[in-house]
This record gives C-alpha cells, structure tokens and sequence, in this order.
C-alpha cells in the first residue's frame, strides 16, 4: 500500500534532521518491513513542498497521485495544508478563509475519486514572538488564524465524512514544557517528534486498517 502525503514546508520536514514527522513514519514502517518480509507494510512517499497552499495542492495532487498509482490499487493520501494559507501578507491572508474552504472541498471532490482512503492532517502552532513578522519576510502568522484554518478543515471533513486528525491543541499544550519550534514556526526535531506522537495512535490505525 502506498501512502502519499501532501503538505508544506512543515510536512516536507524542513529544520528537522531526521526528515520531519512523514519520515518518522516511514521509518516506523520500514522497520517493520525489514523485520518480516512476508508482511507488505505501507510505502511513505513525502510530497511535502515549501510555501504551497491549499491552492497548489489542489492543482498538483491529481497528476501526483496518478504518477504514484500502480496496478490500479489507489493509494492512501494525507494533505496536511493550511498554515500557509493563515498567513498574512500585506494585502491580506495569502489564502482567505473562504477560499480556503472552496480549495478543501474541491481537492475532496477531486481526490477521493482516485484514492482508497483521504485523510486531513491538522495544524501546528506558532511562536507569535517569532511569527509577527517572520524573519524572512514581510509575512506574519498567528495562532488564532492557524486555529481558525484548522477549524475550518475540520467542519469540510466532518461534512464530507473525511478523517480529521487536529494537532494545534495537543502540539500548543506541548509547547508549554518544550521548544519545539526551529524558527518559530517550523518544528525542530522535538517538534516533528510531537507531531509523529500526536497523529500515531489514529493514524496508524487509519492506515492499517487500509492494508489489504
């Protein structure tokens, strides 16, 4: 089984050595293969790319996926979107939360057709200290804005009867004890870690439920 995960920059794994929580997952998937090779465990494909949008991914998915799609058994895709979405520019949020719940419901439309199992995958907090504006940038992202996007992806799931996994909650109320975040808005090493802590449980139900 084939698993495609679709994100940002935070699910490409930027600022974590060990390749960000996607990888932590292949990893866990991996050992498992090497242990018992008569066990056909899920295969992790990272299609995490820096400064996407609930935009890109709905114009990239579909080519994406079909290009990763062998002997006509669907895979399983993960889109972690959203934070880019939040972020204000001068002009106003990159994507705006109405568009951003258009984008959503389309790329549910578009994906569930050539999938065998579409899963949402939360957002992570900010450090606002770090975040009003970004170094890099004119850019700013806030917590309240982050909520409110992955708010708004709950309710399309829920409406649509897609799997939601949240993380803000459960990765704000880890930032309480530990610096999770690189650069005030990527994880860390920790920070990815959480994140593979938080999602695990579910996930890896989700997904093994899937296998055939």
């Amino acid at each position: 089984m084939r698993v495609l995960v679709f994100g940002d920059s935070i699910t490409q794994g930027y600022w974590d050595t060990n390749g960000g929580w996607v990888d932590r997952l292949r990893q866990h998937y991996d050992e498992l293969q090497v242990q018992d090779f008569d066990v056909d465990q899920p295969t992790i494909f990272n299609l995490g790319i820096s400064a996407d949008n609930s935009g890109n991914i709905l114009a990239r998915a579909p080519a994406e996926i079909k290009a990763r799609t062998r002997h006509d058994i669907l895979p399983v895709v993960l889109v972690q979107i959203g934070v880019n979405d939040s972020c204000v520019e001068p002009n106003g949020h990159m994507v705006p939360l109405a568009q951003y719940k258009s984008n959503l419901e389309q790329i549910i439309e578009t994906l569930q057709p050539i999938t065998s199992k579409l899963i949402f995958i939360g957002l992570s907090a900010c450090d606002e200290t770090k975040t009003t504006p970004v170094v890099w940038g004119d850019y700013r992202y806030t917590n309240a804005d982050i909520k409110a996007y992955e708010d708004q992806m709950k309710a399309v799931a829920a409406t649509a009867n897609v799997p939601f996994l949240p993380v803000f909650d459960a990765f704000s109320k880890a930032m309480q004890s530990s610096e999770l975040l690189a650069d005030g808005l990527h994880p860390n090493n920790d920070g990815h870690e959480a994140i593979f802590e938080i999602l695990k449980p579910e996930l890896l139900q989700m997904l093994e439920s899937n296998i055939k």
